[in-house]
């Protein structure tokens, strides 16, 4: 199974390059919208609608076990499968991994992941592990963050700007969601 982990920027162009090759799993916020696009691009599309919070708070909407099983259930057996969200930080990150632990042990599943890009929520992956009924994909996870923990995003935000600046020029736009 192939696992990509896009923002909207780059999943657009993704399913612009190769439509039809990819199982798209959109993860839309509160105030997200789809545009449709990623159903006509992908060979089959599922949206998840939840925020990239750690607990509730007004105007968002709280990830839950049960949206986390359909994009787990969505996922199985698929060959090639994008999941993005509006960054492709924290939300499609989180599941892109417990998508991963469904067909490797989580220290392999783990290696999907890269700290100077991504900063999984870890709420979503403690609920996806309790879905999956394997308390070892959280452990996995809070140990990749502590291995970890010296890495900061923001020491690669000047990395992450230029790879978003490339795909611009190359004349990607976000087709994903309506703008803000």
């Amino acid at each position: 199974m192939e696992i990509r982990i896009a923002g909207y920027l780059a999943a657009s162009h993704l399913l612009e390059r190769e439509p039809g090759r990819w199982h798209a799993v959109v993860i839309l916020g509160a105030e997200t919208e789809s545009t449709g696009y990623a159903e006509t691009r992908a060979l089959s599309c599922l949206y998840l609608r939840f925020d990239d919070v750690l607990d509730p708070r007004p105007g968002k909407i709280t990830p839950t076990r049960d949206a986390l099983r359909r994009g787990l259930d969505f996922a199985t057996a698929k060959d090639k499968v994008l999941v993005t969200c509006r960054a492709g930080q924290g939300r499609s990150a989180a599941l892109a991994y417990l998508i991963a632990c469904q067909v490797r042990a989580p220290a392999e599943a783990i290696t999907l992941l890269d700290a100077t890009r991504h900063s999984p929520n870890r709420l979503v992956v403690k609920l996806g592990a309790t879905a999956l009924g394997d308390p070892t994909i959280l452990d996995r996870f809070d140990e990749w963050r502590r291995d970890d923990s010296r890495i900061r995003l923001s020491d690669h935000y000047d990395e992450i700007e230029a790879e978003f600046d490339e795909l611009e020029r190359r004349g990607a736009r976000n087709r994903i969601t309506t703008p803000a």
